[in-house]
Order: structure tokens, then C-alpha cells, then sequence
């Protein structure tokens, strides 16, 4: 991998640019909002013909205590950049590089406009942030883990300045989607400026087969011993749109300590089997542990995509 240059769009069969966030802002009338968001751009190569993309926009209002999700697609070639990317699927845009973005979408309720700039060095998992895909395959990918945030969130109409950090991940490859994998996946940011990013990947039967751990402390990247860490489920939810269970709650084993993960609004699935066929929870998360004997805490996104 190499950097500025993989941040453009690549020739490969799958890819995404997938940020999420959690921002706190003051209206105007002086009341505290706080929020997480997710907002992904995917990419995938049809045989001989321009790419589709789709992008996956939510937001859960922690003030309001409401998800609201959307997707948008979109077919062209794929763009011709360097060092940078630049995306949209229809009205919605991200671009970007060298971890300072801009960012733009919107949902019934809620249009939210933000920039980031990074605090750290991109963080390249695996080897040279080529990474095990388990049954997917294999994987290039690369985070930054640490974006400074601001902007607005235009909430039901009223202008909410926001400020936060927010999470990037870059993948791209040949993927094996048909094959049934999914994952557990959880980006994790400690108030202690430490962060961690943990794949738990499943084959078709729901068994964990590859694991994959990064820690990221003070811009120095630390990749995990697969056997020194590990995801055990606290508990369980069932969507009543789908009838998918998905795990609620994780308590995550690590070097020195242990994470517990819980996630901020049960309700966080997408269910976009209509419009894009696939479904998926992704949430916003609380986080508390402890690392080398000291109690931490902090926030973070967790995804489930089902396997099966």
C-alpha cells in the first residue's frame, strides 16, 4: 500500500470509504444535541460495465433517541484521481485525502455538512495494510482513526454547530461476498488517545475464523496477536423488521485489560434489502474498561453484518 496514492478510487471488484462520527453541538436556542453518524460510499465493478455505487447515510440522535437511515444510488466511471477521491451518489458527496474531508448528506430531519482533519498517521492494518479476509478473501485497508470534526447538523430545520471525532476506513478488493462471511467489527476511540479497530470474522455457520486487532496509541501502530484478544456476546437483539437476532452488548478481551462495548440505541439496523440486498447493523457505542490497571472510557461504532 501506499499512501497519498490508494486513497483514489481503484480498478478492484469491491470498495468503500466508510466514515463514522459522534458530534456535540449547541442550537441556537442554547439546548445540547448529541449525535453519532454513519455515512459509507461502496463501489462495485460490474463486468464491462460503469461501477454502481451506493451510499448509506444514518443518524442516531442520542437527544432524540431516534435512528433514521437512507441509501442512494448511483452508476459512473470510476473517477480518474490522484493522491484524493471525490464521490457522490446523487445529491450526496464525500472527497478527500490525506485524512482532511468534506462531507455531505441528508435524511428527512437531518443534513449534515462536516469537515475533518486528521490528528495521527493513517494506521495500515495487517501487513502493510494488507489484511486475511477469512472467507472474503483478502483485503486492502487502511483507517484514520482520529479525525477532528466540525460543522453543522441542520436538525428538523434548526442549525446545530457540531464539533467531534470521527473514523475512516478505506477496504478495497476482490471480494468473495457470495460466500455467505460476515463480521463483527468495532472501531474504538478511549478518552486516553488510544484507539483500537477489531474485526471478528465469520464464516457462513456464524464461527469466528480470522481475527484482526490494531491498536493505535499516540500515532504508533501496533498490530494484535489474534490469540491475545477476543469478542464475547453480553447480549442479544432481534429486529422486528427482519427477524435478524444480532448481538447487543460486548465485552472485548484485550492485551492488558478488557473493553465493554454497549451500544447507545439498540435499534440501529439498515435494512436496505430492497434497494441495495444486503441488511446490517451499525451503531453508536459507549465504551468502558480497563487497560494496564487504569479505568478507560470512550466511544465507538460497532457493525454486524449477518452471516448466512
Amino acid at each position: 500500500m501506499q499512501l497519498p496514492q490508494d486513497e483514489a478510487p481503484h480498478q478492484t471488484p469491491d470498495e468503500w470509504w466508510y466514515f463514522s462520527g459522534h458530534l456535540l453541538g449547541v442550537d441556537p436556542a442554547g439546548h445540547v444535541h448529541s449525535y453519532g453518524f454513519e455515512y459509507v460510499t461502496f463501489k462495485f465493478l460490474n463486468s464491462g460495465q460503469p461501477p454502481v455505487y451506493f451510499g448509506n447515510f444514518a443518524v442516531t440522535d442520542l437527544t432524540r433517541r431516534t435512528f433514521q437511515y437512507d441509501v442512494r444510488p448511483d452508476s459512473y466511471p470510476v473517477p480518474n484521481a490522484v493522491n484524493s477521491f471525490s464521490l457522490h451518489t446523487q445529491e450526496w458527496t464525500m472527497s478527500g485525502g490525506s485524512g482532511s474531508d468534506t462531507l455531505h448528506a441528508d435524511i428527512p430531519g437531518y443534513t449534515m455538512d462536516l469537515k475533518t482533519q486528521t490528528t495521527e498517521p493513517a494506521a495500515l492494518h495487517g501487513s502493510n495494510g494488507v489484511i486475511p479476509f477469512g472467507p472474503l478473501g483478502t483485503s486492502d485497508y487502511y483507517s484514520w482513526t482520529s479525525l477532528h470534526t466540525s460543522g453543522t447538523i441542520t436538525d428538523h430545520g434548526v442549525p446545530v454547530k457540531v464539533t467531534g471525532l470521527s473514523w475512516m476506513d478505506h477496504q478495497w478488493g476482490a471480494f468473495n461476498l457470495a460466500s455467505g462471511a460476515g463480521w463483527d467489527w468495532h472501531s474504538i476511540q478511549l478518552s486516553n488517545g488510544q484507539q483500537y479497530m477489531l474485526y471478528f470474522i465469520r464464516d457462513a455457520s456464524g464461527a469466528i475464523v480470522q481475527t484482526l486487532g490494531t491498536r493505535v496509541d499516540k500515532g504508533q501502530t501496533t498490530n494484535l496477536d489474534p490469540s491475545a484478544f477476543s469478542e464475547a456476546t453480553t447480549g442479544s437483539w432481534t429486529s422486528p423488521a427482519t427477524g435478524i437476532t444480532y448481538g447487543s452488548g460486548w465485552r472485548v478481551t484485550l492485551p492488558g485489560g478488557y473493553l465493554t462495548v454497549s451500544p447507545d440505541l439498540v435499534n440501529s439496523e439498515l435494512n436496505l434489502a430492497s434497494t441495495q440486498g444486503v441488511v446490517y447493523w451499525e451503531g453508536d457505542t459507549a465504551v468502558h474498561g480497563v487497560i494496564n490497571g487504569q479505568p478507560v472510557a470512550g466511544a465507538g461504532y460497532t457493525e454486524i453484518n449477518p452471516t448466512g
